[in-house]
């Protein structure tokens, strides 16, 4: 059957997308090795060892490379575009020197591996279920009565069970929900097709996604609780676990990491034995939908957590299987992670639904984690004044039984917000000197009485990450440093402490404006600074107003400026 035109423009994208991280890789893979050792996108193996039932243990070589558990990679001896002996090899551990790996592989290709073998990033070829999922949405009843609709703007999205929302409504107040938590989950509940929950950083969407998933199985209603990664899927069913609802994840081998023991995981929903006659939750990604991990299900509600990291074709890959969709997000916070010139690029499933049906979304409107002086600046910028600080007055103040006189002004309680111009010069992706401030910085906190558990570091790159950790673990040891979380953006949405450091690192204007879009985005830089609950400093670039007008593309820019709004909203200390 022929594709409608909105499902041909869909499965366009997802061929380019395939595409360009194919490009991208075999462009990492014919870099010449030392290069890429030195940059840390190959790590250099010293032996692997089968453990057994896919599992290989890698002893890591002497490089720092950038690789972290999760990653995909492929095994090579030295040229990767040639011949790579273990293809999509999952890091599944890192522990003192060693990867355990789960892949499929025979030991004829490990006895190749034996002397010094390397390890390169790796993808998988996932468009044949996107085909699938398409296919299913041009000639399944959901597909031609609901999606599409949907997706032409010619589904009628208010409609509304008034019962049910007000039912909904009272039983969430006498939870203690606010108001805007309590009309989300009304919506959640009672919408007939179609509720868009937009939750800023600190404003409970959680809270809101298991209330809202404990009611529909109450009702009888068989729920999918989906997202882009497992993380956000099992943070998610951790808290709908503790409503006492039926419920299970279905994953591979390792997508359990982080399930609290409540929450029973298989690697198909046939194996669930005790499965409810009534309603239950189900989490899994939208691809277990299109295996026989899930193929035979079919669900009332189809829950999206983090919606606004998820494309569009991958959202209706799961939407394919219920016919009722809850998507709770935040689209100014991450996008999804797009590769290709689409026209596409600009949107995840949860901005092109809540764009169409503006009239019938909500935004939390509370944020429960940053301080007043922390929430101003972020509400005013992209959520037009309507964010408000509910932080207790009491625990709004960052408080060290004694200031370090080093550092007691950027330690100060009486500044919530602090920027430090990033030292060095010409620095791009790694910055050792603004490392080693890190460090200093973190470890006077720790010495004058802050829990290194309630620190944490964000940054752009990778690669200066690892240099924190460095400078952490030689200043702190390695037992301290392990408890302060270091991570890049991506890592650290839906994270929070009591302090956090933003640790821009670059200082070379030429790199700076060559990648202003990706340096400046002001998603990342949402994310970046609604992490903390009571102190705030960052350090990055002091760039000036003609440096951000000079920069060409228009959003570029824009994300500039507001980056020098921040700088301007924050105290300046000199170190």
């Amino acid at each position: 059957m022929e594709l409608s035109p909105v499902l041909q423009k869909l499965k366009g994208f997802v061929y380019a997308e395939h595409q360009a991280g194919m490009a991208k890789l075999l462009d990492l893979w014919e870099k010449p090795l030392k290069d890429k050792l030195y940059k840390g996108e190959t790590q250099q193996i010293n032996s692997v060892e089968s453990l057994g039932n896919g599992q290989l243990e890698v002893t890591l070589g002497p490089n720092e490379s950038k690789f972290r558990e999760g990653d995909m990679v492929c095994l090579h001896l030295g040229e990767a575009h040639i011949e790579r002996i273990v293809s999509r090899a999952t890091i599944e551990a890192e522990v003192d020197g060693k990867w355990l790996l789960r892949a499929k592989c025979e030991q004829t290709q490990i006895a190749k591996l034996q002397s010094s073998c390397f390890a390169d990033p790796d993808g998988m070829d996932l468009t044949s279920f996107y085909d699938k999922a398409l296919s299913d949405v041009a000639t399944s009843p959901i597909g031609r009565n609901t999606l599409l609709p949907l997706l032409a703007h010619k589904l009628n999205t208010d409609l509304v069970d008034e019962d049910r929302f007000d039912d909904a409504a009272d039983y969430a107040q006498e939870c203690g929900l606010n108001d805007k938590q309590c009309e989300a989950a009304a919506y959640g509940v009672a919408s007939r097709y179609l509720a868009c929950i937009q939750g800023p950083p600190g404003t409970g969407k959680t809270k809101v996604i298991s209330l809202i998933a404990k009611l529909l199985v109450e009702a009888g209603e068989r729920v999918l609780l989906t997202s882009h990664t497992h993380m956000a899927i099992n943070n998610a069913l951790n808290k709908i676990a503790d409503e006492n609802v039926p419920v299970i994840k279905v994953c591979a081998h390792g997508g359990n990491k982080g399930l609290n023991t409540a929450v029973k995981y298989y690697d198909s929903g046939a194996k669930w034995q005790e499965i409810p006659d009534g309603g239950y939750v189900i989490g899994a990604t939208p691809f277990a939908t299109c295996t026989d991990r899930l193929e035979s299900f079919e669900f009332d509600t189809v829950i999206f957590d983090e919606a606004s990291q998820i494309t569009l074709p991958l959202a209706l890959m799961a939407m394919r299987k219920g016919k009722r969709y809850v998507f709770v997000g935040d689209h100014k916070q991450l996008p999804p992670v797009i590769l290709s010139q689409s026209v596409l690029a600009e949107g995840s499933a949860f901005s092109e639904f809540i764009a169409a049906n503006n009239d019938f979304s909500v935004m939390l409107d509370y944020t429960y984690r940053m301080s007043p002086a922390l929430t101003d600046w972020p509400s005013k910028t992209y959520y037009n004044g309507e964010l408000v600080s509910k932080r207790l007055i009491d625990k709004s103040t960052f408080k060290l039984p004694k200031v370090p006189l080093k550092y007691q002004d950027v330690l100060s309680s009486s500044k919530p917000f602090v920027f430090i111009k990033t030292p060095g010069i010409n620095k791009r992706s790694a910055n050792r000197e603004e490392a080693e401030l890190v460090a200093d910085i973190v470890f006077s906190a720790v010495e004058f009485g802050l829990a290194a558990d309630e620190i944490g570091i964000v940054t752009p790159y990778r690669a200066h990450a690892k240099a924190i950790k460095s400078c952490l673990s030689d200043k702190l040891g390695i037992f301290s440093s392990q408890s302060i979380v270091t991570d890049t953006v991506e890592r650290m949405q839906g994270q929070e402490r009591e302090m956090i450091i933003v640790s821009m690192c670059s200082s070379d204007p030429q790199y700076i404006t060559a990648i202003a879009d990706f340096f400046f985005q002001s998603e990342r830089l949402n994310v970046a600074i609604t992490r903390p609950q009571t102190k705030l400093i960052l350090i990055g670039p002091d760039i000036s107003e003609s440096f951000a007008l000079a920069i060409e593309e228009d959003r570029a820019r824009k994300s500039a400026l507001e980056y020098r709004s921040l700088i301007k909203h924050s105290c300046r200390v000199e170190i």
